[in-house]
């Protein structure tokens, strides 16, 4: 497994997604796999989620891991991320966070798109306390 693939994803991306068929399909090196972050989902009321890494409730998702750097990139670019570039420019910012089990255990080291505070309050944004986008 090539852990610089691995990515948590929590909205649009999720097998079901709106964006799973031209993103993910196709495009991994194996199977989802259920799991879950630490943080805050906000609905944007845009059509997709954002998420701030922070709080003690938990976002539910699913762990994919791309096939190759240009899977891996096209996620990149979906998500409006530039690399180098600062991060106030960036519509999310890729991080690294450790991703769990349905049943709580540390999984993996993954990638993660994060909103900055900031946007998500322009978007005038409400928190999902379920922590999970539906599909």
């Amino acid at each position: 497994m090539n852990s610089d693939f691995k990515v948590f994803v929590y909205g649009t991306l999720k097998p079901g997604g709106h964006y799973w068929p031209a993103f993910c399909a196709g495009k991994l090196a194996a199977e989802p796999v259920p799991a879950k972050i630490r943080g805050e989902l906000y609905d944007l009321h845009v059509g997709y989620p954002g998420l701030l890494l922070r709080g003690e409730q938990w976002v539910h998702g699913y762990l994919l891991e791309m096939a190759n750097a240009a899977a891996f990139a096209g996620l990149d670019y979906l998500e409006g991320y530039v690399p180098n570039r600062p991060a106030a420019e960036n519509d999310y910012n890729r991080l690294r966070v450790t991703c769990f089990t349905p049943a709580g255990e540390a999984l993996a080291e993954v990638w993660i798109y994060e909103m900055s505070a900031e946007k998500i309050a322009q978007h005038g944004a409400t928190r999902i306390e379920s922590g999970d986008w539906p599909v």
